[in-house]
């Protein structure tokens, strides 16, 4: 995207060379913090109650905090085009873009939509997630109880 941006849109010959390689970091860094943030707060729930139920439950509740994150992280980084350097504005945009895109699509629809296809194998090796015939399938007190 910074590519077409810079190149295509803005007409710059090329880009800083180590442009991708700091926001790839940086940005693989950051999702990795996201994404153990949900993902615990959806085993969290399944303990719980099932695995839908929980998904449906903590993926919202933990988007809402990491949505404010990464606004704020994504205004810091786009300050950075405030420095009149090519290699600052091409960086800004980077980090910004990939902050944005990161929280809005990939942790709070991938990453959710993922543990619902692969399911209680998800939280293999330590197996935290509760199959889904463990819980009644009514709840008590807006609580599951492990069926008998």
């Amino acid at each position: 995207m910074t590519v077409f941006v810079f190149q295509t849109v803005l007409g710059q010959e090329d880009i800083t060379y180590y442009v991708p390689f700091a926001a790839a970091v940086l940005l693989v860094s950051l999702g990795s913090d996201y994404n153990v943030f949900v993902v615990g707060r959806i085993w969290e729930e399944a303990r719980r109650r099932p695995l839908r139920d929980a998904i449906a439950i903590a993926a919202p509740r933990a988007a809402r905090a990491i949505t404010v994150a990464a606004v704020a992280l994504a205004g810091s980084f786009a300050l950075l085009a405030v420095v009149p350097l090519g290699q600052f504005r091409e960086f800004a945009f980077t980090m910004t873009a990939g902050v944005l895109i990161d929280s809005f699509i990939v942790r709070s629809l991938l990453v959710p939509a993922l543990i619902s296809v692969f399911g209680t194998a998800g939280a293999w090796p330590g197996g935290r997630l509760r199959n889904e015939g463990e819980l009644e399938a009514s709840p008590v007190n807006g609580r599951y109880r492990a069926a008998r």
